[in-house]
């Protein structure tokens, strides 16, 4: 969800102006801690999630093709992310989101043909069908993203 349909790192540039891309953060350890704080500061921070651009359009044609799934890993010390990501989902997708949310910090466990992922963390990278790793230069944005998935599926 965050950083594949939820921009949260836009989310946390706007409450912590000095991170605004975490890809130039250059000590990891340092930027998690940062985020972790940002979140327990601001624990609704999930509710209010701006979309990436393009993800709403690009879901909801492809759930014409394809039955979709919303995977994503909450927070466990933030009982308000996993609260917020429920709502985020409802908000942004209605019925197509509807009991599609499954949060998990084990990926590698849910089966699939595709998982659409910024990162390879949390069993991401181990998921038995393809991972699309979503924001690298092969997958960039959703409308790459999209054309390739509605290739696979013949259209």
């Amino acid at each position: 969800m965050d950083g594949v349909v939820a921009d949260f790192e836009k989310a946390i540039g706007a409450l912590t102006p000095e991170i605004k891309n975490f890809k130039d953060y250059h000590d990891q350890e340092e930027l998690s801690r940062r985020i972790d704080d940002t979140c327990y500061a601001n624990p609704d921070i999930y509710h209010d999630l701006p979309p990436i651009e393009g993800a709403l359009e690009a879901v909801e044609e492809l759930a014409g093709h394809f039955d979709i799934f919303f995977l994503s890993t909450a927070m466990w010390s933030l009982p308000e992310s996993f609260t917020g990501k429920r709502i985020w989902i409802e908000e942004h997708f209605g019925d197509l989101g509807k009991k599609r949310l499954i949060l998990s910090h084990r990926k590698d466990l849910l089966k699939g043909d595709f998982l659409v992922d910024d990162r390879t963390h949390n069993g991401a990278g181990e998921f038995e069908g393809e991972h699309i790793h979503f924001g690298t230069g092969r997958f960039p944005d959703w409308e790459v993203t999209k054309k390739y998935l509605m290739e696979q599926a013949g259209e």
